[in-house]
């Protein structure tokens, strides 16, 4: 992962931050801190999946929620690129986003059901989804599912 990682961050020309790295379940990602040929702040993850199962939310997630919400008024990363590659049977995927430097909004993955949100056809959608709103950094504005 480590090798298709530094890969990948070639082929989308950025540079990634030395001493950090995280790794998602099972080995299956592995995440770090980057930096554009500009210099702007990124994150540069990649996901690994056997090639007959690269499709779904852990595949697809990121790009389709790009496509379908784009960065909410700056409230999500902006996805920037996207690269994928094959070697051996086992897709990859390096999704390379703006680095967003606040705090963790929420620990469950699980989107609530309170926000008007824009679905992938334009319409809006009352009821689908929820945001977290900061008036200033906390552990979590979201309240928990139970």
């Amino acid at each position: 992962m480590r090798a298709h990682h530094a890969r990948a961050a070639k082929a989308l020309d950025v540079q990634v931050e030395p001493g950090t790295e995280f790794w998602g379940w099972a080995g299956r990602t592995l995440g770090a801190p980057a930096r554009t040929a500009a210099g702007e702040p990124a994150w540069l993850r990649l996901v690994a999946a056997p090639e007959d199962k690269a499709s779904g939310k852990l595949w697809d997630g990121a790009l389709d929620a790009q496509h379908a919400f784009g960065d909410l008024d700056g409230h999500r990363p902006v996805l920037l690129r996207v690269h994928d590659a094959l070697d051996d049977r086992t897709a990859y995927r390096a999704e390379l986003s703006a680095r967003v430097d606040e705090p963790v909004l929420s620990d469950d993955p699980i989107l609530r059901q309170d926000l008007d949100l824009p679905t992938p056809g334009g319409r809006r959608s009352p009821g689908r989804w929820r945001s977290c709103r900061l008036p200033a950094p906390t552990a979590s504005p979201c309240a928990s599912s139970t």
